[in-house]
């Protein structure tokens, strides 16, 4: 079977300290990929000096004003000459078998390939791994949230062309909500192998959660119905727990303080 032609997407925005590691990460793939696509939101810092210095040929930068992480992949999604296309996050990186273990999967009647997950730490060492569900279930995703990783994704191109691009009105659940519009519809396949890493840093809008990440969640579970159905309770009590989670937020980090 060929390999799959895919496009890496790489929104940045100052992302100097982490976006090489990132790039070299998609380069140095055994199955490698069609090019890197660097879409930056007019980065003040040296991050395009940074994307300078690797100098391979399948990197091709856009530097200029967007509306977000949202804008700025749907504008790399129009630049993508590949049939599959990854969005890697400037401070996330993918494993180093990510492609190899995962093209076997991307068949002709596939339309995404998802993978497990990680989180690494600034020094990229690894804290903690993830195994997602086995199946790309709407219910699922309604009741217990987006548990998915974009990073250790595969997207048939095709795909944004059926259902749209992301939600530029969004800026952390854009994912979330692809998600939920695209799972009733598409043939999705779990490949049950680390595909890539999350970086937990002090800069990073995923490092822990936050009030806008459970506005946007509960914004997206309502936009496709899930506070109307039979499982409105237990989404309710899913955002419960959410807010539990971020009101003792502060605690929790004075407790670490403390400790460590």
């Amino acid at each position: 079977m060929s390999e799959p032609s895919i496009s890496v997407l790489v929104p940045s925005l100052n992302a100097e300290e982490f976006i090489g590691t990132a790039i070299r990460s998609a380069l140095n793939q055994r199955v490698p990929p069609l090019e890197v696509l660097v879409q930056d939101g007019g980065s003040h810092d040296g991050t395009l000096a940074a994307v300078e210095e690797i100098r391979d040929p399948r990197i091709s930068v856009v530097s200029e004003p967007d509306g977000g992480q949202s804008d700025a992949l749907n504008r790399a999604l129009r630049r993508a000459r590949g049939d599959w296309v990854v969005w890697l996050n400037a401070d996330d990186l993918l494993a180093d078998d990510a492609f190899e273990t995962a093209a076997p999967l991307a068949r002709e009647d596939v339309d995404l390939v998802y993978g497990d997950y990680g989180y690494v730490d600034e020094r990229g060492e690894v804290i903690r791994e993830f195994a997602v569900a086995e199946t790309l279930d709407r219910r699922r995703l309604l009741t217990e949230g987006c548990e998915l990783f974009s990073g250790a994704a595969l997207f048939r191109r095709s795909l944004f062309e059926r259902f749209g691009g992301l939600d530029t009105g969004l800026r952390m659940a854009m994912d979330y909500d692809l998600y939920l519009r695209i799972a009733p519809h598409v043939r999705a396949v779990h490949c049950p192998s680390i595909l890539a890493y999350l970086r937990r840093h002090g800069r990073s809008a995923t490092t822990e959660i936050s009030w806008r990440l459970v506005r946007e969640d509960a914004r997206v579970r309502r936009r496709h119905g899930g506070y109307s159905g039979r499982d409105a309770p237990r989404i309710l009590l899913y955002d419960a727990k959410r807010v539990l989670d971020v009101s003792s937020l502060p605690l929790r980090k004075a407790v670490r303080r403390r400790l460590g």
